[in-house]
């Protein structure tokens, strides 16, 4: 027996990235209950990581380390190695934080080392890049 059980019955909105086996939890409490909260979360069930925990991040981004709150200083740690799947770094994507967040007692945590990039880091939609992932991940191909 195996799938996704989701409950809103604790105050946090987390899921395990990818496929654990057996049963997993998707955990969809009141801070996530919205489109853009319930698309990342099953975002992290369907394999995804966060966009600025990528191992390539430095090459886009200035993550601001030292004034991360240390209960979520795990959320940007980056993985390596992380499946890109040669997809270039998506500063939309429904899985990279906002610039600003409530993650960091300063106003900016993320800078992009592209200043058009400035205000458009996170969504609250999933892009094409996020759909490619999974597709890719997946091995989803449109073919038959």
């Amino acid at each position: 027996n195996e799938g996704l059980y989701v409950t809103t019955l604790y105050d946090v909105c987390m899921s395990d990235v990818g496929r654990v086996g057996g049963w997993q939890d998707l955990f969809l409490g009141k801070h996530c209950e919205n489109f853009a909260g319930i698309a990342h979360e099953l975002g992290h069930a369907l394999g995804l990581v966060h966009t600025m925990s990528r191992s390539d991040r430095d090459d886009y981004i200035l993550v601001d380390l030292i004034n991360i709150k240390p209960e979520y200083a795990e959320e940007f740690e980056k993985h390596s190695p992380v499946r890109n799947y040669g997809i270039g770094y998506e500063y939309g994507s429904i899985m990279h934080y906002p610039q600003r967040s409530g993650f960091s007692s300063f106003d900016y945590l993320m800078i992009p080392f592209d200043s058009k990039y400035k205000n458009t880091i996170g969504s609250e939609m999933i892009s094409f890049v996020d759909l490619t992932l999974i597709n890719r991940h997946y091995k989803c191909t449109g073919k038959r």
